[in-house]
């Protein structure tokens, strides 16, 4: 199983700026048969060595791709959100058709966070690992005391 999934992120700039454009139907209709003739190769049981935990996330994942594309024609006809589930999903099936732990950590993913102070969500991408270094150094920062006790310096 040599197929890898289309990363949105990768796909976009290619519809925007490559010489022979790609439309944002042809790059919907690319992952959407992409993804089809994986899931019928999972089906058929062509898994070339991944797990059946991969099997189940990768399926997982799909059912979250099928669920953004559905009923869509364009890619631009998506949402904010819904670019954000489909990267996310896309980026979770290539990480276990890849099926290493650097897959993994360098894939790109997209979290909406609320900006301090305000009512403002933003999107923010990365690679899991600075996802998850975000995350970590946030709960480091609400752990610390907040009160000097003694030699606070």
């Amino acid at each position: 199983m040599k197929r890898f999934a289309v990363c949105l992120s990768m796909l976009l700039p290619l519809v925007a700026w490559s010489a022979e454009p790609v439309s944002a139907e042809d790059g919907l209709q690319m992952i959407q048969t992409q993804q089809q003739e994986l899931k019928s190769d999972i089906d058929a049981g062509r898994t070339d060595g991944l797990t059946k935990r991969q099997v189940n996330a990768i399926r997982k994942a799909q059912v979250e791709v099928f669920a953004v594309t559905e009923g869509k024609t364009r890619l631009d006809q998506l949402t904010v959100e819904e670019q954000v589930r489909l990267e996310n999903a896309l980026e979770r099936i290539n990480a276990e058709v890849q099926n290493t732990r650097s897959a993994h950590d360098s894939k790109n993913v997209c979290w909406r966070e609320r900006v301090s102070g305000t009512k403002v969500n933003v999107t923010r991408c990365g690679t899991e690992a600075e996802m998850r270094e975000a995350r970590e150094g946030a709960r480091d920062y609400l752990e610390r005391p907040k009160v000097c006790a003694i030699n606070c310096g």
